[in-house]
């Protein structure tokens, strides 16, 4: 008997004589690979033997299109994962999840839930069988409909389309359907597998932690239904309020029914003795308020809280009563309507309770606004009988698909201001190829008050926001902004506010435009798309890729027409800045002509022959704020000064976050409860919760720096309106002091805990504003946005139907090497699930096929870095070009001087040495994956067969 394919599962893996192999190197027969591993009664069955035959008989030994080859082999592949999950003791089982960063569940768990989705004992019609039947069924009844024929015609049809197939019309419609699932787009098994680890329509698959419940009229009314229902025996009397709560409501539901109550009207905190029935210690010392849950019967707040404390918790009209006699909750409840009703509980107002002094709730409103039902959006729910999906939560394995589509692609976040060629002369068309000057920055038609204005104004907006003087006292450092890019993003948007008046009285912001860039940049970025020009984009990595110091400006201060090019128009100009001399104009238009020079990427003048100037002429961007990240460069449309975002994050040296297992439970229930506050707070605080603070910055400085703080009390209660942008305030800081008053356990910063699972700190700020845009989807909640781009939206496309799918799909071959610790051995991957020795197994092939797989990835591993490397070259190549033809059309010295000369080359073993975008897939040693040595001879000797061949069917 033939040694069969042991391939993931329950394929039926019997061969027989009725066998048939269908090959498939006809192109109209292509869509119909699936036959080829159909067997006698519709049913699959692969052997090895017919994996390698299709494989050989159809792609040639090297395969004439192994692009099609990847695409139905995964498919046959994915196949394979749920037909083994579909059967008794599976390879699954034995997977621990507990050291498997990239597994959702327990191994058992995983098979569960795939063999759910598979649905081939169940055919529910929400699964993968399931909607090939039903995708039968239609199929049919269309064909009866439309050839007016009975069920015979049917199955004669069904006989063309499987003749080897010799059972009933069962056996026919099941063939039918097994190819369906092999072969469609939208049912296939790879399809179906790539929404349950990939991303599916929610985005999202992550459902752990705990449920909440969104705390309104509604569910407060019902929780205290529930209270009164499980708690009415209870007998209040003198004695009883100083009893604690578990001497009664002893069962399980009685406790339940309190503790939800409680946590929907604040916490622990909520509940504090102010009438001293309590002789426990507060939970929390802090003068604001926190918000502190209640998450199970065993807590020592609860079973020390008394009748008295928690009665008059939620009821003004109880905590106003004098109880003088015995009665139970329900007679208490029934002499009076109004009493444990949602009216009573919202009539106690949080200003008549000093420690409520400075808090704010989710949506910004002060205490003195708030009665105890508005506290808390959301609150934990116990013995709730699910938990509730989160979209733009990664679960493990869409970690897997980030963490691959981070190290590969090494993406980064810009925004930048641009001193902008066309609002300083609007009828100007600066053309950088053949000159970067400083005339291009300057319009001789303006008056001499226009220009000095100008000058001064770009100095002043200089020194406030870009120099590294600046960084070293930033305002806004404690929401989680740079003052820089405060201008286009926050609460200060459009707005120079540490300009004060001088933004007015210099105009300078009217020559400036910001740019949020919603793309990331990516080492295989294409150039000719938009946002990013090669400058952009190599200096960018440049950057990141060294060990980045401040480079100092040139301090030139004596101009003419030769050194600014402003050829015929230098006296001109020269006579309107001389009222200008020794002022801070005068500083500016030295700051720009130097920086526009430095920047210019001209030829080595003579005198400039060190090695350390020819090395600094080559950059084309010079490094202003290395704290900051924020470097300069001139392209097509002004002077770039670009951000790299969350750069404080990138630059450090300790990127990686604890991976401690204490994370499994509780960070996933902490995760859930923050995840769930986010969705109802106030939108315009999201981005600001969501982003780490820079904790660089010393807080003393943070209020110095502004005007019109007051310290008073009533600056901290002030209504949450914001207020529009105020010369010299920074409002970002108003904003932020509400944050901080909230009192959630998260404190002001929910980076740490929203996807804590992802280890790099950088790709986490990637991903958790990627959840804000989600939270923040309307037109008029994007205003509130810091960032723009979308990072789950880039890692999706790598499961995206495309012309490179062989390719982008085979992230489910790397998931299962990683999930099944095979460390890149894809022999041993391989023989998981094939033979790959023995009777009637051609080992040759069998290597062969790996090699193909194996090839393949390391293509698509290394496809970014070589597109890098290959446009790099390009770009280098096209500026030397540029420059020669320049120089011959251009005849005079002065003009020749400023032709941009120099691009920039950046080294391949930077870009593979950084630690910037480190993940938990750069840790385990891949092993070394093919053992089989296969002669060089054959391998040449087939690889020129088929080159002469030209690919038609390989070699027989």
């Amino acid at each position: 008997m033939k040694k069969l394919l042991s391939l993931i599962g329950a394929f039926t893996l019997t061969a027989s004589a009725t066998s048939v192999l269908i090959s498939c190197s006809n192109d109209k027969d292509d869509d119909k690979y699936g036959n080829i591993f159909i067997n006698d009664d519709g049913d699959f069955k692969i052997t090895t033997e017919d994996l390698l035959n299709w494989y050989n008989e159809t792609y040639g030994r090297l395969g004439k299109d192994p692009q099609k080859f990847l695409v139905q082999f995964y498919n046959i592949f994915a196949v394979a994962i749920y037909e083994e999950a579909n059967k008794d003791n599976n390879i699954f089982e034995n997977i621990n999840s507990t050291n498997n960063p990239y597994m959702n569940e327990s191994g058992t768990e995983f098979a569960k839930s795939l063999k759910t989705q598979y649905g081939k004992e169940s055919k529910a019609t929400n699964t993968i069988y399931g909607r090939a039947n039903t995708e039968m069924e239609r199929a049919r009844q269309e064909y009866l409909d439309n050839k007016k024929q009975g069920t015979k015609a049917w199955i004669k049809y069904l006989k063309g389309e499987f003749p080897w197939v010799t059972g009933d019309q069962t056996a026919l419609e099941n063939a039918w359907i097994s190819n369906y699932i092999l072969t469609d787009s939208t049912n296939s098994a790879y399809a179906n597998l790539s929404k349950a680890l990939g991303f599916g329509a929610t985005e999202s698959t992550w459902a752990k932690g705990y449920s909440t419940i969104e705390v309104n009229r509604t569910t407060i009314s019902n929780l205290l239904s529930v209270f009164l229902t499980q708690n009415g025996n209870v007998l209040i009397n003198s004695n009883t309020l100083n009893e604690k709560i578990t001497t009664q409501a002893t069962t399980e539901a009685q406790q339940v029914s309190i503790i939800n109550l409680i946590n929907a009207l604040g916490g622990k905190n909520a509940f504090k003795s102010t009438n001293n029935l309590e002789a426990t210690n507060p939970v929390s010392t802090d003068t604001t308020f926190k918000i502190e849950f209640i998450e199970n019967t065993n807590d020592k707040f609860f079973t020390d809280l008394t009748w008295g404390t928690f009665l008059s918790g939620i009821s003004a009209i109880f905590a106003n009563t004098t109880v003088s006699t015995d009665r139970t909750i329900s007679q208490i409840s029934s002499s009076n309507d109004n009493i444990f009703k949602y009216s009573d509980v919202s009539s106690i107002r949080l200003e008549k309770n000093s420690i409520y002094n400075g808090f704010y709730n989710y949506n910004g409103r002060p205490s003195r606004e708030l009665n105890k039902t508005q506290i808390v959006s959301v609150a934990p729910i116990l013995n709730s009988p699910k938990d509730n999906q989160k979209n733009n939560i990664l679960s493990n394995s869409q970690k897997f698909l980030v963490d691959n589509y981070f190290e590969s692609k090494k993406p980064v976040a810009t925004s930048e201001i641009v001193l902008d060629f066309s609002k300083i002369n609007s009828e100007a068309t600066p053309d950088i190829n053949k000159e970067i000057s400083p005339a291009q920055f300057v319009n001789n038609g303006n008056t001499q008050t226009q220009l000095i204005n100008y000058f001064e104004g770009f100095y002043k907006f200089y020194e406030a926001y870009i120099s590294s003087s600046s960084a070293n006292a930033e305002t806004s450092a404690s929401t989680g902004l740079t003052d820089f890019e405060t201008f286009y993003r926050g609460s200060n948007k459009d707005n120079l506010w540490k300009l004060g008046q001088s933004q007015t009285d210099t105009g300078i912001i009217n020559f400036l435009t910001a740019k949020n860039n919603e793309k990331l940049l990516t080492l295989d970025y294409d150039t000719s798309t938009g946002t990013y020009s090669n400058i952009a984009k190599y200096s960018v990595y440049d950057f990141l890729l060294s060990n980045p110091k401040e480079d100092k400006i040139s301090e030139k201060n004596e101009w003419n027409a030769d050194t600014t090019n402003l050829v015929g128009e230098w006296e001109s100009f020269n006579g309107k800045m001389a009222a200008a001399k020794g002022t801070d104009a005068e500083k500016g238009m030295n700051l720009l002509f130097n920086l526009v020079n430095d920047l210019g990427r001209h030829a080595e003048t003579e005198g400039k022959n060190s090695k350390d100037a020819e090395t600094e002429a080559i950059k084309p961007y010079k490094v202003l704020n290395a704290e900051d990240g924020i470097i300069a460069f001139i392209d097509t449309d002004g002077l770039h000064f670009m951000k790299i975002d969350g750069y404080n994050l990138l630059k450090s040296t300790t990127s990686k976050v604890s991976t401690e297992q204490s994370k499994s439970i509780d960070k996933d229930k902490q995760q859930s409860m923050a995840y769930d506050l986010l969705s109802k707070t106030n939108k315009e605080y999201i981005p600001y919760l969501l982003n780490p603070k820079i904790s660089a910055v010393s807080s003393n400085n943070l209020g110095n720096s502004t005007k019109n703080t007051n310290n008073n009390s009533d600056e901290t209660t002030n209504p949450p309106v914001t207020p529009e942008p105020e010369t010299g305030t920074n409002n970002d800081i108003a904003r932020q002091n509400i944050i901080n008053n909230m009192g959630t356990e998260f404190g002001n910063d929910y980076s740490k805990i929203i996807n804590y699972s992802i280890s790099n700190d950088y790709e986490r700020f990637l991903v958790n504003n990627t959840v804000a845009k989600g939270f923040l989807s309307s037109d008029d909640d994007k205003t509130n946005l810091f960032y723009n781009f979308d990072i789950l939206a880039d890692a999706k496309a790598a499961t995206s139907t495309t012309e490179n799918f062989g390719l982008l799909s085979q992230w489910m071959w790397t998931y299962l090497d990683e999930i099944l610790g095979t460390k890149g051995d894809y022999v041993s991957l391989f023989g998981k699930f094939f033979e790959i020795e023995g009777e009637d197994v051609d080992i040759q092939a069998v290597y062969e096929l790996i090699r193909v797989i194996e090839f393949n990835q390391e293509a698509l591993s290394a496809a970014p870095l070589r597109s890098f490397r290959n446009e790099n070259d390009n770009w280098n190549q096209s500026v030397e070009d540029n420059y020669e033809k320049q120089y011959k059309d251009l005849k005079t010295p002065t003009a020749r001087s400023f032709i941009p000369k120099n691009g920039l080359k950046v080294k391949n073993s930077s870009i593979t040495q950084s630690e910037h975008w480190k993940t938990d897939l750069s840790n385990p040693i891949k092993n070394q994956r093919l053992t089989y040595i296969i002669s060089d001879k054959w391998f040449n000797d087939e690889v020129i067969i088929n080159v002469l061949n030209k690919h038609e069917g390989g070699i027989k």
